[in-house]
């Protein structure tokens, strides 16, 4: 019954500058001739599916930042449906995940079959992490690779992490056209998109607007990945509507539907766009 579930497993693409976020594609899919029910949460914090990162001769579990204890959920998935998801697995409890040069072989396991016990087997995704090039990227690399850094662009916010937004801040200042400098873009520009409550000093950070629009708009005409790039585009057609400027809206979300409508694994967000449009209208 298991081999009637399948998972694919794949990345944006097969070679990473040290230092650059990589994300994790993953789709669940009922090939069987029956529906099934099948746990529906597939971030890695639940722990349903589970990523393995081997380089060299050594293979280790991914240990996600936040493990979250929740009931089992499942949806119901007819033959020829799928599931799909983004895993960020660029860093974790452990640090950043491709801390070094090399060939690493990315693996997956789902554990979310309702009737069976066993697990399900991924495909093998490959990709090489690159040294930097010259001594420009050497730099942008050091002001990425921090711990604060990788927590920051992990969860697209936090006001708390100070010196990572200020090493970030540096990269897009000083290497605005470097892709590096696109990830550091979308996570400072969601940040800043919304309110930030700082406990320690009690006090609230009011959203940013006009630093959010900046940030994300480079970010958006980066090559970032597609989550990356998603993410960048629906928050800043989010911040437009905010601010009531909803031609600036419309014109982000033509833009993001041109390029992700050749991919049929973005057709929930192509939707939510094109019905975005319409109440626009």
């Amino acid at each position: 019954m298991r081999e009637e579930i399948q998972l694919k497993l794949h990345t944006d693409k097969t070679e990473y500058l040290l230092g650059e976020p990589v994300v994790a594609y993953i789709e669940v899919s009922n090939i069987g001739t029956q529906s099934r029910s099948l746990s529906n949460q597939l971030d890695p914090e639940y722990e349903i599916v589970k990523f393995f990162i081997k380089n060299g001769d050594k293979e280790n579990l991914f240990r996600p930042s936040v493990v979250l204890d929740s009931l089992f959920r499942t949806s119901l998935i007819k033959p020829g449906d799928s599931m799909n998801a983004a895993a960020k697995i660029f860093y974790g409890g452990k640090g950043w995940t491709f801390n070094s040069t090399g060939k690493y072989q990315i693996r997956a396991t789902y554990h979310g079959l309702v009737d069976i016990s066993n697990e399900v087997q991924s495909n093998i995704a490959e990709v090489n992490i690159r040294s930097p090039m010259n001594v420009e990227e050497k730099e942008q690399v050091n002001l990425i690779m921090g711990a604060e850094q990788g927590l920051f662009l992990l969860f697209e916010q936090g006001d708390h992490l100070i010196n990572g937004m200020n090493s970030l801040a540096k990269l897009t200042d000083k290497f605005p056209q470097s892709d590096l400098a696109g990830y550091a873009n979308l996570a400072l520009g969601k940040n800043y998109s919304t309110d930030f409550k700082d406990f320690q000093k009690g006090r609230v950070r009011k959203a940013e607007i006009n630093k959010s629009i900046a940030h994300l708009k480079s970010a958006k005409d980066k090559e970032i990945g597609s989550y990356f790039k998603r993410q960048a585009f629906l928050t800043l057609t989010s911040v437009f509507r905010r601010s009531n400027n909803i031609a600036a809206a419309k014109e982000t979300l033509n833009e993001f539907i041109q390029i992700f409508s050749g991919d049929i694994r973005n057709s929930d967000s192509i939707n939510k766009a094109k019905t975005i449009l319409n109440e626009l209208s």
